[in-house]
Parts: structure tokens; sequence; C-alpha cells
């Protein structure tokens, strides 16, 4: 083969790579888990939610149920249930089954899928037209509203990598705050990172993906903001998420 031939082949060859690389169903992504919020127990003082997806690079399956106390602000145990199956031939639907059997005592506790709230803010990471770092909701869906405006902020700070991210120079810590959105209110500081706990990888970036509220009978509103984590994958960044109890008085 002559050297033009040769340069012409190889030209060809780089074109026809570049070109499966590109791609949709030959390009590499991260792992986005879906959500779905469970609910709250009767006395409103847990909150349930899951996540599940297949993991990237691996392609196993995973399901993880979380149980939260939101007067302490942390899990009940035996919470987080965590599955997942070193099996590609699994599915979604078999480890989200095996985390339910598992966490099956919190369900018959708890029964927070009699009590699910109200989806009052919805933000995935698909819609791009939403700040995802600011919302605006009402708790109720009455006109005109008796109800209050509530507005949060999230903000996002560097902080020390966590021992599982050695490789990261620094990682992200976020802030949640109650803006002051009505005459007379003060803002209100719910949440900030002093450290990443070691359980949430190694962040990049948070977005305020959901917010739920559920009536209590003396007339108060208990809520949570659902904050999607976003961290370093192995194909690229993967989302998580985590659950914030949102202060209502």
């Amino acid at each position: 083969m002559t050297r033009p031939q040769t340069a012409r082949t190889l030209a060809m060859l780089l074109f026809g790579l570049a070109a499966v690389a590109a791609m949709p169903n030959a390009s590499k992504a991260g792992d986005f888990a879906d959500l779905t919020t469970l609910g709250f127990s009767a006395d409103a003082k847990i909150f349930a939610y899951e996540q599940s997806g297949v993991q990237d690079g691996s392609g196993f399956p995973y399901a993880e149920i979380f149980f939260l106390d939101l007067p302490a602000d942390r899990f009940v145990p035996p919470s987080p249930v965590r599955v997942s199956r070193e099996d590609e031939a699994a599915s979604v639907d078999d480890v989200k089954a095996e985390a339910r059997q598992r966490a099956a005592e919190l369900f018959e506790r708890y029964r927070p899928e009699d009590h699910p709230g109200r989806i009052v803010v919805d933000n995935p990471a698909t819609e791009l037209s939403a700040d995802p770092h600011k919302v605006s909701f009402l708790p109720r869906a009455i006109e005109p509203s008796p109800d209050r405006r509530v507005s949060l902020r999230l903000e996002t700070f560097p902080l020390p990598p966590g021992r599982n991210c050695s490789f990261q120079d620094a990682a992200v810590g976020y802030r949640l705050i109650r803006v002051a959105a009505e005459p007379g209110e003060t803002a209100r500081l719910i949440h900030e990172d002093k450290a990443i706990p070691e359980s949430r990888g190694c962040p990049i970036d948070y977005r305020l993906s959901r917010v739920v509220v559920r009536d209590q009978v003396d007339g108060r509103f208990a809520a949570v903001a659902i904050i999607g984590v976003k961290t370093v994958g192995f194909e690229g960044p993967d989302l998580r998420f985590i659950a914030n109890p949102v202060p209502m008085d």
C-alpha cells in the first residue's frame, strides 16, 4: 500500500471511529437515579423516599429506600436500605422488590404510602427553563390563597474532599436558606454543610429537585426538600438524592 493510500485509509478509520463515538447509543453517560417520594407517617414526623437505577460502568441495578425522622433530621434504622445485584440480567424492578422486602418493617410501622403528601415543586434534571437553585411555592392549591409563600435558595461552596475523594482538590457543599418572601419575614438558614459526609461521595453540584408538603391535623404543614446531588461517576456525573426537612412555621 502506498503512503497516500495509507494516509487516506487512516483518515477514513479515524473518521469512522469519531462518527461511532458521536452516536447516542455509543456515548458514555453518568447514572442519574430515578426518584420516588413515598410519603409521610400519620403524624407527619417520618418521611420516606426511594431512588433507583442502573450503575454506570458496571451496568448493575440498584435501589435504595430512606426513612427520615424530620424533627431529628436523621435516618430511621434500618434505613437506608440499599440493594444492588452484580448481575446485568437483573432488573431494577427486581432490586426494588428486594429493597421493599428488606424495609417491610418500616413500611408496616409508618405506612408512608397512606399519606403521600403533595408535590408542590418538581424540577427534574431534564428541566432547562427553571432555576435549579431557587424555588417559590404555596403549600396548597387554593385561590385566593390563605397561605404564605415559601421561597428557598440553594447555595454551593467549596469544601475539603472526603477520604473517598482524594483524587479531587475540592468538593462542593451546600447551604439551604428559607428566603424572606413576605413582609415581616426574616431569612432563615435551614442547613449548612460543615464537612462532606462520606456517604455523599464526591459532590460537584446540587439542585433543588422536589418539595413535598403534608397537611397536619393542627392546620400546620410538614415539608421536605429533595436535593439532587451531582457526583463524580465512572463514565460521567452521577445524580443521587438527599432529603432536607423544611420548617414551615
